[in-house]
């Protein structure tokens, strides 16, 4: 029992070292360290790219617009490339929309204000995107990667997705099988 439990920390440690190595330049005080993004978040601002049904999504931003306003979109993965050429511009009808038009202003040093900002009180299944069109620079309703961000390539091809529930059952199980095979094997000993 005792290598089993020694090993499920060792594991548990192994993993939360790995989480806070990705996640290290991403704290909730970094904004004037990001240029250029939104980002989403729980509602402390924390960057966060994992939520489950029902859990509320917020968004964050830093390096935008000065003085400019954005509607935020949630969009389902969009999984074609979002162009940056001349020709190559993603309009708004292009996408799916689960959510938005949310306006956000953006205050004189580039950050949203108010921020984080709620903009999905209940989240769905799935992968997402979250798509931001600047209304004050740019051509509004197109991505056209002056003045407009976007959130994806973090998980999967996606800005953040929305665990089904129905995985944590069976991960629960197998972790309890897991334990007791070991107490068993041992008992056997």
């Amino acid at each position: 029992m005792k290598k089993v439990l020694a090993t499920a920390t060792i594991l548990i440690f192994i993993m939360s070292l790995s989480v806070s190595l990705v996640y290290k330049d991403r704290s909730a005080n970094d904004d004037e360290l990001l240029i250029g993004f939104f980002e989403s978040c729980d509602s402390q601002g924390n960057f966060k790219d994992e939520f489950y049904p029902g859990e509320e999504v917020y968004v964050r931003g830093a390096g935008l617009d000065r003085g400019g306003y954005y509607y935020i979109y949630i969009i389902r993965d969009y999984s074609p490339s979002w162009g940056i050429g001349k020709w190559d511009y993603v309009h708004i009808s292009d996408l799916d929309i689960v959510e938005g038009p949310i306006r956000v202003e953006v205050d004189e040093n580039g950050l949203i204000e108010g921020q984080p900002v709620l903009i999905w009180e209940s989240a769905a299944v799935g992968h997402y995107d979250i798509f931001a069109d600047c209304q004050t620079d740019g051509i509004p309703g197109f991505y056209d990667d002056e003045c407009d961000a976007i959130d994806d390539l973090d998980i999967n091809n996606a800005g953040f997705y929305v665990v089904p529930e129905s995985l944590l059952g069976p991960i629960a199980v197998l972790i309890a099988c897991f334990i007791a095979a070991s107490l068993k094997r041992k008992k056997l000993s």
